[in-house]
């Protein structure tokens, strides 16, 4: 038992791992890969490794290309409105439920939050960081496994857009956007949650169909 466990503990980081470098795009999206340089590049294991390459090929983000190895997928316009597409009920669902499921302290933890975004204008990175932390508090709160489970790798795409695009974002937008989403969240207002959350949605829609440059 002691060992099955070990060996879940190494997938998941290894696929921790991967999704990291993914989004910050130390894997760029269209380079090729393989297996081998994916075991050098996280420290991990050939077998938590391909197990966590098979869980982000299923997620669309690695392409098995036959003889040649691994391609990160590549970013497009029709591909990320289509992720848009499908994340928006789900996204509805998850503010919806955590407003009305939120706990008195995960109500405290969405308010703090909020309040902790202010400081991540000078900062994409940080921006990224406390909205996974948000899309897990609200995941905590709503308690849905297969709304978190469709929605995350849809989520994960959605950051590496973020990055992708990092120099036509304008950052202040998209952290006003997250900050109203955990407050009226924490405030038990159904409407409004899904509300923002669609506003999150719609941001991203704006920013992706403004580039031209996006094929």
């Amino acid at each position: 038992m002691t060992r099955e466990i070990n060996a879940a503990s190494l997938a998941e980081k290894s696929y921790l791992a991967l999704e990291d470098r993914l989004v910050s795009l130390a894997l760029p999206p269209g380079s090729l890969v393989s297996e081998g340089e994916l075991i050098q590049l996280t420290g991990y294991g050939r077998t938590p490794v391909r197990e966590a390459i098979q869980r982000l090929a299923q997620h669309d983000l690695f392409q098995v290309i036959p003889r040649k190895g691994l391609m990160v997928s590549p970013v497009s316009r029709s591909g990320l409105l289509q992720i848009l597409e499908a994340r928006r009920p789900l996204e509805r669902l998850i503010a919806q439920s955590a407003a009305l499921q939120a706990s008195d302290e995960q109500r405290s933890g969405l308010a703090r939050i909020a309040r902790e975004l202010a400081d991540c204008h000078d900062s994409l990175d940080r921006f990224l960081a406390k909205c996974r932390a948000i899309d897990q508090l609200l995941d905590q709160c709503c308690g849905n496994p297969y709304a978190i489970q469709a929605v995350t790798p849809l989520r994960i795409h959605c950051r590496r857009f973020w990055n992708f695009y990092r120099n036509h974002l304008k950052l202040s937008d998209a952290i006003a956007a997250y900050s109203n989403l955990v407050r009226l969240a924490a405030r038990r207002d159904l409407k409004g949650a899904e509300k923002a959350s669609d506003n999150i949605m719609q941001l991203l829609e704006r920013l992706i169909s403004g580039l031209d440059q996006l094929s």
